[in-house]
């Protein structure tokens, strides 16, 4: 086997463990969507009630789990490796955005989002994000004053 070759998938009686994987949670997560939807009234066919749309959509989840899990016995798929430099630039961006947005104001919020997810991105881009984050400061600005009264951020702190 050399670099240029594909490692091929592993698989358990058949089944590529990525999709069978994949395919086994989607279709848990169907089934309890659909077991949780019992506990809403169904309704009439005149009048529908709440419990329709969540089991039938818990039903076509399932339908979809297991057609991903057979859909495995022919993938070639391998589980691609994961850029956790990205993720875990992201998840911080978020956290901090979440944390900064009612103690520091709008502006200092989407600064740290722009910035601390552009580290995601290998070659890190300064002036792209400073001019990304300041149209969305503009942005966000023409959205609060265009529809005062309806959106309601604090643009600096203690505003």
């Amino acid at each position: 086997m050399t670099a240029e070759d594909p490692k091929p998938p592993h698989r358990i009686a058949g089944f590529n463990t990525l999709e069978l994987a994949a395919g086994l949670l989607i279709f848990l997560l169907g089934v309890v969507v659909a077991v949780e939807s019992l506990t809403y009234p169904f309704g009439t066919l005149r009048n529908v009630g709440p419990a329709i749309f969540p089991m039938l959509l818990g039903l076509i989840l399932a339908a979809l789990g297991l057609a991903v899990v057979f859909e495995g016995r022919v993938s070639l798929a391998v589980a691609p490796q994961v850029p956790w430099r990205a993720v875990l630039a992201i998840c911080a961006s978020l956290g901090a955005f979440a944390l900064l947005i009612d103690s520091a104001g709008a502006y200092v919020a989407i600064f740290a989002l722009i910035f601390l997810s552009g580290l995601a991105d290998r070659p890190y881009r300064p002036v792209t994000l400073l001019c990304v984050a300041l149209a969305l400061c503009v942005f966000i600005t023409a959205l609060v004053m265009g529809f005062r009264g309806i959106v309601n951020i604090d643009l600096l702190p203690g505003a």
